[in-house]
């Protein structure tokens, strides 16, 4: 058959099938289909696959999109945003998705910032940093080994950490590299507060000391609690506590 008359053949039977009832469509398809080859069957079905799966993403209108994401977790979203470039154009455009997925979260809301991207990158940061936390890998850990009996006391300070032992001694970290910069030999200590000069102890002997880190000499010694001494720092000042746990040696 000519192309031209197949054309018109076509076209005639194109508006001829238009006119049918949906059974009869049916089985006329189902007759051409007994008719068919291989050629024409893996055609066929090469082609219907495309056919029956429809983009709803792509063919409704934004807003309805925006609308049924709502209703997906934030799990299934980003699983969602793996379909394709255009889901995931959509999903991480959907600035009410990822601001209630980070307010669920437990963070407040700048509604006028209205930058959909931004909240998603908010919302898998504090994921990652949930997930972080709960592996044990949120922060680095480090040991310094130094004393060789229990540490009580403790004092972070601009990179420095203080630790007093009860093996008698009191060491000065830098907490970057791990070093001990001074190891001086004091009481029990129960609590500790140093600058770049000095150390003050209060210890489970009820005496509070101050010692010269340079030396390791101990320049003033106080005697007269009952109980084991902490400190309190008020606008720079290192106070003496009230005793918090009685010790007898």
């Amino acid at each position: 058959m000519e192309r031209k008359d197949f054309e018109t053949w076509l076209d005639n039977i194109s508006v001829t099938f238009l006119s049918l009832t949906d059974l009869q469509k049916n089985e006329s398809l189902d007759h051409l289909i007994s008719l068919s080859g291989a050629i024409q069957l893996r055609h066929l079905s090469n082609n219907l696959e495309t056919l029956l799966k429809r983009d709803f993403l792509k063919l409704l209108p934004l807003e309805l999109s925006f609308y049924l994401l709502k209703w997906l977790d934030p799990q299934t979203l980003l699983t969602c945003c793996l379909v394709s470039k255009q889901w995931n154009k959509v999903i991480s455009a959907c600035t009410e998705v990822w601001q209630t997925a980070c307010r669920n979260l437990g963070w407040q809301i700048d509604d006028s910032v209205q930058d959909a991207l931004h909240w998603k990158k908010v919302y898998l940061k504090a994921i990652l940093r949930m997930k972080q936390l709960k592996d044990h890998e949120a922060f680095e850990t480090s040991s310094l080994i130094g004393h060789s009996a229990r540490v009580y006391a403790l004092y972070y300070k601009d990179g420095l950490l203080c630790t007093g032992s009860d093996d008698l001694s009191a060491k000065l970290w830098d907490v970057s590299t791990g070093q001990c910069i001074y190891g001086i030999q004091t009481h029990t200590c129960a609590a500790v507060k140093f600058d770049e000069q000095k150390l003050v102890t209060g210890s489970f002997d009820n005496t509070v000391a101050c010692w010269e880190w340079s030396s390791g000499a101990r320049t003033q010694h106080f005697r007269g609690h009952t109980g084991a001494g902490g400190f309190t720092e008020v606008q720079g000042q290192v106070s003496l506590a009230q005793p918090w746990r009685s010790y007898s040696p």
